[in-house]
């Protein structure tokens, strides 16, 4: 249920709170009482059905068209929820028609009479409902238990019921093509309304907008829909219409003419009814002359969905100017974009629905850049800002405020406040912009009524890098503004602005001709993920252009290259190969180690490390199936106990007829819920949760895949994969430097050696060699100016002074104090740049938002040819780290105070945002007690990161992820340690959404789907 309708219940008031209460205890009442719709004789013929039996045989007995998406599973378990569903959003109905104006109040009334004399059903989603599919597909196929009912819809379904505010029922005859708009129009033609919702037969729901301002493509109702459409300006109607639409999907199919039959077939071993008595008398057949058409001449206007569009500047927006409009959560674009004399490289993103952010590079053609020694075209880098402020309603605009060049050098720093107002497939902007973006200055500046602060806009300084919040909202100020039109043809977008830069006050006094203020351009979206942009600028400038973009909350990639799932069968194996067989096969599935196998009593404890992943519930999966097919029947449970470098994190238990059930036959909400806890963190001071004895003849040989015959009780002894002391490994290597003055680009490719060596589980030693085969760094000659000990400013010098390096050679231990805090101690080569030593210390609770961290290093700087030489600069840096999980929209928060590498001492901050399926966007910005001419150009150190799974990219599974870190530049100030092995990484299986990521939800309907999750509806 959602967790907004229930925000919604929960009033200040006492006595609404007492109604609450007593509506809450009517539920437990009504559902203690023994309900006669489920009571049936023993099953006498094919059309009742038998407990235990399967969805598919019930289906088979009846006629053809029994097997339709009205067909209802009604389970007894969940009429509790329904109950409290039906209890609270009357008790919100009636609070709010107390509060009604009078004439409405007898309309309310009677729409609280009608819901109140709708039956709690206890109905439950089907998907497919064919039998010969739900046979190949017993995953989907539900097995009937006493109590269940099953009622079969009407063999013809043909009108839909649109429910009206004083509880009567519209009953519309169903037109193939005709939209939620054209129903609710044909019901209440004189009323305006913005939403609709609607219960589709099968009990999906879904929110459509039936208005000008929102209106957009939707699946159609099928026959026997429920509609719902609370009329424009009934505030309270609205906020209650998603509990309305829900209890409404759990009827079943509207009521349709008295001609048409519903059957329903109950299990109970109890007293004999008959099938008419599960038929509700709140619905009473409808009577064939009360049902009405959709008129023709006013069918209901069919307007496109609204897409998101980038600009020149690769923001959400026309061609030179901002909308208000955003994208979705998740949504990446990179572009490029040209109109003399610049060229932009934009890459934006959203990480919440309502703020935009990105960075760029803008190349000046006709200016030089002053560093460079190759005789480059100047380029400026930026970042924006843009935080949508309000939604948009039926009479409000979206309204939205951005910043252009926040954080770069100010050369196109702006500042604007923008609203758009669509109607239909237009979809209009207005907005007033300072800096480059008013440099015209059409308008007086508003906020000159409060000061003449406000008059003059002050130049950003030298360095850059830092939001000049001196110059904010000052100076000249512009409107803009211009109507985007998407053309009946679909991948065509016209658009049409007027901007506020009159050219005259351009960056390095690169004035340029403006003929006109006005831009026309065309977008041609070729797929969903390309778009090319042509337009005429300025009245005399040509500008084309080329957007990428994705979602990347929504990515996933199918898995063609990934062997077969196991074989699945309910039943235990009767020849189990051994377990070394087994843990080779978990290997090979999941890339995670399997250290031993041991069975304990009816459990079988499996002992896993190296499991660090984003998609672990995945392999979670993989490994029960595997464990299920080779166990013998006298293992009940599977425990998976999870250790990385010696150190117990976590421990799960799965039961195995739970897991069977859940793989042979679909399960009820009810069911579901009532799955056991099987997480638990694992206690100190015992071996492994002291279910692992070392002096147990546990070896096997070496090969783990060598397996004893069938049949040989051996096999089942426990087992213990050999230890590998030495590791060795061969990887591409790749790294790139952009923006600098040398080249655009730089980049390197070679090959990454990387070896390890275990002297125990908890001690180690790392050690890497990369060799630069293939690179342009003939060209990277620039060697950044410092006012700081050069830290990082020898950048070049450690790229290019050899092609076979030493970046890492790092001896490591591990351990663990206490059931929460965990240390290591490490020295050696650190990182490319600096060697030392260092510890930390690391508080993590189990499962806990929070947790804190101490490093402590002392630190030397190596020589340029990363070998074993070093350098007389050293210094002592460290940090104390907090690391919070809002649980606020995937937002997550680290605070890191100390010393860093140059000496300087300050605070990092990093935010970022967590999606469902692993994908992680953030930023960081730190600043410490060196200023801004101290630091240099930039200002302070700030980035932005991206970390995607591979899961979601590959079509084959892989543990590893992708990881993407831009900053403007290098500079000494604010640089941290660049070590590897650090706790809270190694620990990560202890977060609390550890198991939860995996690839987004395809929203297809599954039987046992809870009709009251609106969300996955969505």
């Amino acid at each position: 249920m959602s967790t907004g309708f229930l925000r919604g219940i929960s009033p200040q008031h006492w006595p609404r709170r007492t109604a609450l209460a007593c509506a809450l205890m009517a539920s437990l009442g009504a559902l203690a009482e023994p309900s006669q719709a489920t009571a049936t004789v023993e099953p006498a013929n094919d059309a009742e059905v038998r407990p235990g039996e399967r969805l598919s045989t019930w289906l088979l007995r009846q006629p053809e068209d029994t097997a339709a998406p009205g067909l209802a599973w009604r389970v007894p378990q969940e009429r509790l929820a329904q109950q409290f569903l039906k209890n609270t959003l009357l008790v919100r109905l009636e609070a709010a028609s107390r509060r009604a104006p009078r004439s409405e109040q007898l309309d309310r009334l009677k729409l609280i009479t009608w819901l109140q004399n709708l039956p709690v059903t206890g109905r439950v989603a089907l998907g497919i409902v064919d039998p010969r599919w739900l046979q190949a597909h017993p995953d989907q196929d539900p097995v009937l238990s006493a109590g269940q009912q099953l009622v079969a819809p009407s063999p013809q379904l043909k009108t839909i019921a649109v429910l009206q505010p004083n509880g009567e029922l519209c009953h519309v005859a169903h037109e193939a093509g005709r939209t939620v708009w054209d129903y609710v129009l044909a019901c209440a033609p004189d009323r305006p309304h913005d939403w609709a919702w609607v219960a589709q037969p099968d009990g999906r729901t879904s929110r459509v907008g039936i208005a000008p301002w929102n209106g957009h493509p939707s699946d159609e109702p099928a026959p026997g829909a429920w509609i719902w459409a609370a009329p424009r300006g009934t505030t309270e109607l609205v906020d209650a219409s998603e509990g309305i639409i829900k209890f409404l999907a759990t009827q079943g199919p509207s009521p349709q003419t008295a001609t048409l039959r519903t059957s329903t077939a109950a299990l109970a071993p109890a007293k004999p009814v008959t099938a008419s008595a599960t038929t509700s008398p709140a619905l009473p057949p409808v009577p064939p002359e009360s049902i009405i058409s959709v008129r023709s001449d006013a069918s209901a206007p069919q307007y496109k969905a609204p897409r998101a569009s980038s600009n020149d500047w690769g923001e959400t927006g026309l061609l030179q100017t901002p909308t208000a409009r955003m994208g979705e959560a998740g949504d990446f674009r990179t572009s490029i974009s040209h109109v003399s004399p610049y060229t932009r490289l934009n890459v934006m993103f959203q990480p919440l629905d309502w703020m935009e952010a990105g960075f760029r590079y803008t190349s000046i053609s006709n200016r030089a850049y002053a560093a460079s020694t190759t005789g480059q075209s100047n380029k400026d880098k930026s970042i924006d800002v843009k935080l949508r402020l309000l939604r948009e309603s039926a009479y409000v605009p979206q309204v939205a405020l951005g910043f252009r060049d926040l954080g770069g050098t100010g050369l196109f720093s702006a500042e604007y406040l923008v609203a758009n107002k669509r109607y239909g497939d237009l979809d209009f902007s207005l907005g007033i912009g300072w800096g480059y973006l008013g440099n015209s200055g059409n308008i007086r500046n508003p906020l000159l009524a409060l000061s003449n602060r406000f008059r003059t806009r002050t130049v950003s300084s030298a360095t850059g890098g830092e939001a000049n919040f001196k110059a904010f909202f000052r100076g000249p100020a512009s409107l803009f503004g211009g109507v985007e039109w998407r053309t009946p043809w679909e991948p065509l977008t016209v658009k049409l602005e007027y901007e506020g830069n009159n050219y005259k006050n351009e960056p390095q006094q690169n004035n340029q001709v403006q003929r006109s203020p006005f831009n026309i351009g065309l977008e041609y979206r070729y797929s969903p993920g390309v778009a090319f942009t042509a337009g005429l600028e300025r009245g005399n400038k040509v500008m084309v252009g080329l957007t990428l973009s994705t979602n990347m909350a929504n990515m996933r990639a199918s898995k063609p290259a990934d062997p077969p799932p196991p074989r699945f069968t309910p039943e235990a194996s009767a020849n189990p190969p051994g377990w070394a067989a087994t843990a080779a096969e978990i290997q090979a599935r999941t890339e995670w180690t399997v250290q031993r196998i041991a069975p304990q009593g009816d459990s079988a404890h499996v002992w896993i490390t190296e499991s660090h992943t984003v998609y672990r519930e995945a392999r979670v999966q993989q490994v029960i199936a595997v464990m299920h097919r080779d166990a013998p029947a006298s293992i009940k449970r599977f425990i998976l106990h999870y250790n990385e470098r010696g150190l117990a994190l976590h421990t799960q238990v799965v039961e195995r007829s739970e897991w069977v059930t859940a793989h042979y036959q679909a399960q009820t909400p009810a069911e579901l819920r009532a799955t056991d806890q099987r997480d638990y963190a694992p206690p100190r001071g015992r071996t492994e949760d002291g279910l692992y004895a070392p002096s147990l003849p546990l070896r096997a040989p070496e090969d783990a895949t060598v397996a004893t015959s069938p049949g040989d009780t051996q096999a089942m002894a426990p087992w213990e994969r050999r230890t590998e002391k030495f590791t060795f490994g061969l990887t591409p290597s790749f790294s790139q430097i952009l923006g600098g003055p040398d080249a655009f680009l730089l980049y390197q490719l070679g090959v990454s050696a990387t070896a390890e060596y275990r002297f125990t589980p908890s001690t180690w030693v790392n050690a890497a060699l990369n060799w630069r085969l293939l690179d342009n760094f003939d060209k990277f000659t620039y060697t950044a100016p410092s006012n700081l000990p050069r830290v990082r400013t020898y950048q070049r010098e450690y790229a290019t002074t050899k092609r076979l390096t030493m970046p890492v050679f790092q001896l490591t231990h591990v351990g663990r104090l206490n059931e929460d805090q965990y240390y290591s101690v490490y020295g050696g080569a650190l990182e490319s740049m600096f060697a030392g030593v260092g510890a930390e210390w690391l508080y993590r609770p189990w499962r806990s938002k929070f947790a804190f961290g101490i490093d402590v290093n002392h630190v030397r700087q190596r020589d340029f040819a990363q070998d074993l030489g070093l350098r007389d600069y050293k210094v002592n840096t460290g940090h104390a780290t907090l690391y919070w999980d809002t649980g606020w929209n995937g937002v997550q928060a680290r605070i890191s105070a100390g010393q860093y590498l140059a000496g300087d001492r300050g605070v990092t901050l990093d935010i970022s945002r967590r999606f469902d399926n692993g994908v992680t966007i953030g930023a960081w910005a730190t600043k410490t007690n060196v200023s801004a001419a101290q630091f240099g150009e930039g200002s302070f150190d700030k980035g932005i990161y991206v970390s995607i799974p591979f899961d979601a990219l590959l079509p084959r599974s892989s543990k590893f992820t992708a990881n993407f870190a831009w900053a403007p530049l290098i500079r000494d100030g604010g640089a941290k340690l660049g070590r590897i092995n650090p706790l809270f990484e190694m620990t990560s299986i202890r977060d609390p959404k550890a198991f939860s990521f995996s690839p987004p939800d395809d929203k297809a309907p599954k039987a046992g789907d809870n009709i009251l999750d609106f969300k996955r509806a969505q």
